[in-house]
């Protein structure tokens, strides 16, 4: 094994580890299983801090609070830091919206604050739409969120084609469920 693979193994962890500790966690989550391998599937899973497309540190499942350039974590701490931030992101979606959703569309909007912030959710025609009733519409929505600083990650030179990607999963489960 060459030098430069066990340095990325070092950093980077297995996210079916860290959900096997998740799911061990007692935890009062309303999101489903299959919400938090969405969330912990695409945010991926590094024990040493990195930049991320929007240059901001990051470590263990998208965590970014806290983080410095020279920050490393165990899994267990991944775990429990995934756990508290999937609570926060719910507790942004249940003060905000008004019409009861679906699994999937509550596990979506979960996922949403996660990735994008509560401001974010609290100011989008997405959660707007579904206060209203528009539950299509508000799926739709998820493809307007594909820009990073300005960039739109459509575009291939932009170097973040996991976004689009990202949206048109939370667009296709909010619309059909899991």
């Amino acid at each position: 094994m060459s030098l430069k693979t066990k340095a990325i193994q070092a950093v980077v962890c297995s996210v079916t580890s860290v959900l096997a500790i998740v799911f061990t966690i007692d935890s009062e989550l309303n999101v489903s299983e299959n919400g938090l391998r969405h969330i912990a599937n695409e945010e991926g899973c590094r024990l040493k801090s990195y930049q991320c497309s929007a240059n901001v540190w990051t470590v263990g499942l998208g965590n970014t609070k806290g983080v410095t350039k020279d920050t490393h974590i165990t899994e267990q701490q991944a775990a429990e830091s995934f756990v508290e931030s999937v609570a926060a992101a719910e507790k942004v979606v249940k003060k905000h919206i008004t019409q009861t959703p679906k699994q999937g569309e509550y596990d979506m909007m979960v996922s949403f604050v996660y990735n994008l912030g509560a401001g974010n959710f609290s100011r989008s025609t997405l959660l707007k739409k579904f206060n209203q009733g528009d539950q299509l519409g508000a799926c739709n929505e998820y493809q307007r969120w594909v820009f990073v600083n300005g960039k739109n990650c459509r575009l291939k030179q932009n170097n973040c084609a996991g976004i689009p990607k990202r949206r048109t999963k939370e667009e296709n489960v909010c619309l059909y469920g899991w």
